[in-house]
């Protein structure tokens, strides 16, 4: 299916099957892989999990957590994440916006792949083609910081007592800086489009 409007897509991943990947698996997965900025949050690649492989990504991912979500609205428009992380980074991030922040701006980075079933091949449906890393601002919202972290946590399998936790956030660009994002809803099809302006 063509993307109609680069810039404004939805994707959404199998983040339990990204904790326990097995060959054979058919379906779009998702990294978190860079979080760092906020005054000070520098978030670790705590998971080294299995993948496939695709182009320079695989067969194993060092990430922060599994995206299980992430909306783009608009060139200049926020991205909306929600991604799966362990008991570690979650607390780190619950300690972290406990208190008031001065400073929001942040480098992330990401990728998601999928599976193309009528090429029988895997591809990369997100990933951030320059920089490598994107310069942003956590969203707010009266002055708050569009962050959410579930309390509860979930679990990977009814017979899998190993649990993680949502975290929620929204960033929209930095100012004066551009992120090229290149999407894919197959392996033969792109769509590239800036995130943010130079300007």
């Amino acid at each position: 299916m063509p993307i109609a409007k680069p810039d404004v897509l939805e994707l959404e991943c199998n983040w339990q099957t990204g904790f326990q990947y097995r060959p054979g698996f058919r379906g779009a997965l998702g990294y978190l892989l860079e979080w760092n900025g906020c005054g000070g949050l520098n978030l670790t690649k705590e998971l080294t999990l299995f993948s496939p492989t695709v182009g320079d990504f695989g067969p194993k991912a060092q990430c922060i957590g599994l995206i299980e979500r992430l909306a783009m609205n608009g060139a200049s428009g926020p991205l909306d994440f929600s991604v799966y992380v362990g008991r570690v980074t979650a607390a780190n991030v619950l300690n972290h916006f406990a208190k008031p922040l001065e400073n929001l701006r942040l480098k992330l980075a990401w990728a998601i792949i999928d599976f193309d079933e009528a090429g029988d091949t895997w591809f990369e449906a997100a990933k951030l083609k320059s920089p490598a890393t994107a310069e942003a601002l956590m969203d707010t919202e009266k002055g708050r910081p569009k962050v959410f972290l579930d309390n509860q946590p979930a679990t990977l399998a009814d017979d899998l007592d190993i649990r993680f936790h949502r975290f929620q956030f929204r960033v929209v660009p930095a100012p004066k800086k551009s992120t090229t994002l290149e999407f894919a809803t197959n392996s033969q099809e792109r769509r590239v489009t800036k995130w943010g302006s130079d300007k």
